[in-house]
């Protein structure tokens, strides 16, 4: 799953992803011949696609990359998982097991020692110091293991535009996907925070590579750990950033079909994605996704976001991240 930029420039993507800029010669008409030639080869495929440039200068650009017997290929960028395909081995466990018992329980011990201690302060004075010390332990140790979590997947959702399915999507990713790791969805249309420029690309990519960054949103929201969207001229890539970048992709047929199915088949993600679609919407979901040449299943959520068919889910969300891990060794 490797671009060849990702690979011209050593697989580091942080390295690659500094090409993708905003030329200030290149931004409207046809810029001048010495400030395209100047680019190196990643930064001129960059600058190829790149939708802050003029139709002129990206087709210079081009041009550019002919004259040096290179490939226009689309500029890709993935950022790197924090999984491998032997994290995977551990199943289910890896995600739903004693790390993630461990942290609840330490939460609980705090909530219940600062409680205790509160009660006790009107009793014995080394009672209330000896609890105090409980809370505050369990808290730090609570706060340790989130914040520095170190196999979190990452998931991207596909949002659907139905209103009705909005705040039942909200509940599936707090209650079924947070468990996984960081949440990262997309919508069809400009809403949250939204990718306009190269500089916006280059933020929201650095942050999707930003572990511990994310663990500490995570602890602060009950909702997605990153809400995207883009301007109808980054959708494409933010879009391909985003399916590249991901251990699993769910994508909400709820809309009786999904803005980026198209999109997802071109790439070959297919294989990769989990489909579910708010409880009532079944039927049109999968009717969609057969039109579309596609026999996997469609879970279906409740309006609480509860999943049903759970076990069946988390299945399916193991296998599309075999595939992805399958796919990029």
């Amino acid at each position: 799953m490797k671009s060849s930029d990702q690979a011209d420039s050593g697989g580091d993507w942080r390295v690659q992803l500094q090409d993708m800029r905003t030329i200030s010669a290149m931004r409207a008409g046809s810029p001048h011949p010495d400030e395209v030639e100047r680019l190196s080869d990643r930064a001129l495929r960059a600058a190829a696609l790149n939708p802050d440039h003029s139709d002129e200068a990206r087709a210079a650009a081009a041009e550019a990359l002919r004259a040096r017997r290179l490939s226009a290929e689309p500029w890709r960028l993935r950022v790197p998982s924090f999984l491998s395909a032997k994290d995977l081995e551990r199943g289910d466990a890896l995600f739903f097991g004693w790390p993630r018992q461990l942290r609840a329980g330490l939460g609980m011990l705090a909530v219940v020692a600062f409680a205790g201690a509160v009660v006790a302060g009107l009793g014995p004075v080394m009672l209330n110091a000896i609890l105090l010390g409980i809370g505050f332990a369990a808290l730090v140790l609570w706060i340790g293991a989130l914040v520095l979590r170190l196999k979190p997947a990452r998931v991207c959702v596909v949002r659907a535009e139905l209103e009705l399915a909005r705040a039942p999507l909200r509940g599936a990713i707090a209650s079924e996907l947070r468990p996984y790791g960081h949440v990262v969805s997309l919508a069809g249309r400009v809403e949250g925070m939204v990718v306009k420029s190269a500089a916006d690309y280059r933020a929201r990519a650095l942050e999707i590579g930003n572990r511990i960054g994310l663990n500490l949103t995570n602890m602060g929201t009950r909702r997605e750990t990153l809400a995207l969207s883009a301007t109808d001229q980054w959708r494409p890539l933010v879009l391909n950033l985003v399916l590249d970048s991901s251990d699993a992709i769910v994508v909400d047929l709820s809309d009786g079909g999904s803005w980026a199915l198209a999109a997802i088949q071109a790439e070959g993600a297919a294989l990769r994605c989990v489909f579910v679609a708010l409880w009532g919407r079944l039927e049109e979901a999968e009717a969609a996704l057969r039109a579309a040449g596609l026999s996997q299943r469609v879970f279906p959520y409740a309006p609480d976001g509860e999943m049903q068919r759970r076990s069946l889910f988390r299945a399916a969300m193991l296998e599309a991240m075999r595939a992805t891990h399958a796919a990029s060794a």
